[in-house]
């Protein structure tokens, strides 16, 4: 009830503010009055084939795709298995099986990040974020028919066919074969209306941030601000019909919160403490309802009602200026988000869109800045402008958030 009342009470206020970055801390440094700052900044994943399990241990992204391919992942098969066993009793030991998926999957991604500011008052700074994303999937799927239970019936079709069915059990001459056997299941996948398991790549915009930070304390050892702001759901959400893609953003408004503190009494060093937290406000979207949520296929699809478990972060970072213009900086950032509420009018087992869905996140990032300021100040150099490289790596995690490290490049001009 309480978060309900927050959420009344702020969103008007919060239509106007946005977090933004400086580089890629989040700090308590605002613009001052009148000045604008454009940034363009790339990030540069390496493929990424790892994620984080419940355990925090560390799994391939395809390990729920690597299954036996009986009855509970094609329900074609079912029925299949009721026959045979009624009038073949053994005839399929183990069940009905037209043998073992063989996935990998290796995702590859580029982010584009155009960020503007503007300062609004020497204490107060508008800023907007448009994200761009371009990923695709390498995707490889076969069927390895080496412990299959069913098999092609080679009669099929023809004249004095004693089954009259496709597939029969290999102990009665069903015949193994792995291609057949993937058009099989392609097949399958397609009548219950996924879209085919293949490679897949996508661009396009992520979720739009938009807002304000204001710093209500500058002192000679301390800068504070309070930063809020809104997400808009302008990035495509998860496709329920495609095993193979990646979001590009939640589908959810989200109001956004930061208490931003430096202390700066240390000469040509900052350091940073940032307390971060994302309000997901409720939606509706059209998902899969999963059986178990390890095995990602299912024929029940409805559209839910959602609550998004909230984000909350932990950040904290040192910056030093070893010299004029250049500094080196440090970044550890911890991450954990709660268990989505997931509810629908069709009684199916919404438990399993639940699962696994509280996740959290431990990320380290150094960078390499240089700033002309200090050069445009002494009117050495005709502009000001920053430029950093930096390399972040999510080291640790739980729930399924994919172990990934990026090479960033950043750049900003103020005017």
């Amino acid at each position: 009830m309480m978060r309900r009342i927050v959420m009344v009470v702020l969103f008007p206020v919060l239509l106007f503010l946005l977090p933004f970055n400086i580089c890629y801390a989040d700090t308590a440094e605002v613009l001052p009055k009148g000045i604008t700052r454009l940034g363009l900044n790339s990030y540069f994943y390496f493929p990424m084939d790892e994620r984080y399990d419940p355990d925090g241990h560390t799994e391939d992204i395809d390990t729920d795709f690597n299954a036996r391919m009986d009855r509970l992942v094609l329900p074609v098969l079912g029925e299949l298995e009721d026959s045979f066993e009624a009038f073949f009793p053994g005839s399929l030991p183990g069940g009905a099986s037209v043998g073992d998926s063989v996935v990998s999957f290796e995702y590859k991604a580029y982010e584009l990040e155009v960020v503007a500011q503007y300062g609004i008052t020497d204490r107060m700074t508008f800023g907007l974020k448009i994200p761009y994303r371009k990923i695709r999937n390498r995707v490889d799927a076969r069927i390895d028919t080496s412990n299959a239970t069913l098999g092609f019936n080679p009669q099929y079709g023809q004249p004095g066919d004693p089954f009259g069915v496709p597939l029969i059990p290999v102990s009665l001459g069903g015949i193994k074969d792995d291609s057949l056997a993937r058009e099989l299941v392609q097949s399958s996948l397609q009548d219950l209306g996924y879209k085919r398991v293949e490679r897949w790549s996508e661009s396009g915009i992520l979720d739009i941030e938009a807002g304000i930070r204001y710093q209500y304390l500058k002192t000679d050892n301390w800068r504070l601000a309070v930063t809020g702001g809104i997400r808009f759901p302008t990035g495509d959400e998860d496709d329920p019909d495609n095993l193979v893609d990646y979001p590009f953003g939640d589908g959810a408004y989200a109001l956004l919160f930061r208490l931003n503190n430096d202390y700066i009494g240390i000469k040509n060093l900052v350091l940073n403490a940032t307390f971060k937290y994302d309000l997901v406000l409720p939606d509706e979207e059209t998902k899969r309802v999963l059986y178990d949520v390890n095995i990602p296929i299912t024929e029940y699809k409805e559209k839910v009602d959602r609550d998004l478990g909230d984000i909350f972060e932990f950040e904290g970072s040192g910056t030093y200026q070893f010299s004029e213009g250049f500094s080196f900086s440090l970044l550890y950032r911890y991450g954990f988000k709660l268990e989505d509420d997931i509810d629908g009018d069709m009684g199916y087992v919404y438990k399993s869109l639940e699962k696994e869905t509280d996740w959290t996140s431990h990320i380290f990032i150094a960078g390499l800045s240089y700033s002309t300021i200090p050069l445009f100040k002494a009117k050495k150099f005709p502009v000001p402008l920053t430029a950093s490289i930096s390399y972040r790596n999510r080291f640790a995690g739980t729930n399924n958030v994919f172990k990934s490290e990026y090479i960033g490049l950043n750049f900003a001009v103020f005017f």
